[in-house]
């Protein structure tokens, strides 16, 4: 009976932090862009980096000046490859016929049947996606600009100020339209800067932004969009399929409107031939 209410009060421990966690807790998504665009998401303090994969950094190769043959390492090294190109391309192929395999359960239609959808339905899709996004996180997600310096520049002097006055406006528009109409934007003096660069010719920009939001809500936010993809894929399917149909039924439609004329062209030539008789 000691070790059951023991078991039921650790339990209860366990459950009672998780729900603290889920309710208390901050998730949060920092991108940081200097040298190099990085992408990296923390869950109640706890960081993980999404982009750059760390898969995909290249290896340093080898010096071979200090090998004893070369020639041998360079041989391994090139069938090496060889072998990570041909296994990424079995993966690849392997990675398509999975997918084409889940949107035929998914939609309810054959791959074979059901052409990819083209860019203008994709673009009907990505739309339809963003929309629903601004809907459910409308006030919802924190922003926050811890840094954000763009350096403008040019070839020439007069080009430099034109783009820098066509970057300020941009940044103002895009800063005030988000305030306006999605969340506030928290930021310090100076955070926030666009400055004009006369002695080089190439823009530059030290960005670090962070999009925060509650556990039990980023949660809530991704069922939800990717049930609305789920959904959205389904109908961009549905229209590519439909539009197939239309196609072949124009062209069987073209193909017997030319037989009716050349049947009838015939028979006025039967006619007008009997005629002259």
């Amino acid at each position: 009976m000691t070790a059951l209410i023991i078991v039921l009060i650790i339990l209860g421990v366990i459950l009672l932090s998780a729900l603290l966690i889920l309710f208390v807790g901050n998730a949060s998504f920092r991108i940081i862009s200097s040298d190099q665009l990085r992408v990296v998401a923390s869950v109640c303090g706890f960081r993980f980096t999404i982009y750059p994969d760390k898969k995909q950094k290249p290896k340093k190769p080898k010096n071979l000046a200090r090998c004893h043959n070369p020639e041998a390492i360079l041989r391994r090294e090139l069938k090496r490859q060889q072998r990570a190109k041909e296994k990424a391309e079995r993966q690849k192929q392997k990675a398509a016929k999975r997918a084409a395999k889940r949107n035929e359960k998914k939609i309810g239609i054959p791959q074979k049947y059901c052409p990819v959808p083209n860019l203008k339905e994709n673009l009907e899709m990505i739309l339809a996606l963003v929309k629903r996004f601004y809907q459910k996180t409308r006030g919802k997600i924190r922003i926050k600009i811890k840094k954000l310096h763009i350096r403008v520049a040019a070839d020439e002097a007069a080009h430099t100020a034109l783009l820098y006055g066509v970057t300020v406006q941009l940044v103002s528009y895009i800063i005030g339209y988000v305030e306006t109409n999605y969340t506030a934007i928290e930021r310090g003096e100076d955070d926030l800067s666009v400055e004009p660069d006369y002695t080089t010719s190439e823009c530059s920009a030290n960005i670090d932004i962070v999009f925060s939001a509650k556990i039990w809500r980023t949660l809530l936010i991704l069922i939800d969009m990717l049930e609305a993809y789920d959904k959205e894929k389904k109908i961009a399917y549905r229209k590519a399929a439909l539009r197939k149909r239309e196609k072949r039924n124009k062209t069987r439609f073209d193909f017997k409107n030319i037989l009716t004329r050349v049947r009838k062209d015939h028979s006025l030539w039967k006619t007008n031939l009997l005629s002259r008789k």
